[in-house]
């Protein structure tokens, strides 16, 4: 049924490059056109999508010559997506109070202790946004819950491309 999305490393790579392309316009779109802004672990997460759209642009391009060096680009891609859903998950887990984010993230903890002139400068030097925070949800998950789905998911495909070949797929129609 959805055969030929694995069906040679090329498609694979292409769907990678498309989907990393979408989610990442995805997000400038609901930055800049619907005023969402980003916190810091927001830009983070953005990042993997960067390096697996340069990865899967190469497998594309080396998937007709030499299939060793796409399947190694789509290696690579599979591991940053799985980087990208660890910093996903780890993004929802300071929105839902498990862990503290990154100091860069909001307020610290001894914030008390600090002098006038040292809380004006973290108040000076903090982003806008906090981390901690959940700017938008949908069904109770927020923007960083379904990265973190799509990302893993993303990697999953990445792997599962490697082990199939045009050549398995039509063994298996076959009979």
């Amino acid at each position: 049924m959805l055969s030929f999305l694995f069906k040679d490393y090329q498609r694979a790579a292409a769907m990678i490059v498309f989907i990393s392309f979408a989610t990442l316009s995805a997000a400038l779109i609901s930055q800049y056109v619907f005023g969402l802004n980003p916190c810091e672990l927001c830009i983070y997460q953005r990042i993997p999508y960067v390096f697996t759209i340069a990865f899967g642009l190469v497998a594309y391009g080396a998937a007709r010559q030499d299939k060793s060096i796409a399947k190694f680009f789509m290696i690579l891609a599979g591991i940053t997506f799985l980087v990208g859903a660890g910093i996903a998950a780890f993004h929802v887990g300071v929105e839902q109070k498990w862990w503290e984010g990154l100091t860069s993230c909001g307020g610290s903890s001894n914030d008390a202790e600090m002098t006038l002139e040292e809380l004006r400068q973290l108040v000076l030097s903090s982003p806008v946004v906090r981390c901690d925070e959940v700017a938008w949800s949908l069904f109770g998950v927020s923007m960083a819950g379904y990265n973190a789905l799509l990302s893993f998911a993303l990697a999953i495909y990445s792997f599962i491309s490697l082990t199939k070949d045009k050549e398995d797929i039509e063994d298996s129609t076959d009979e």
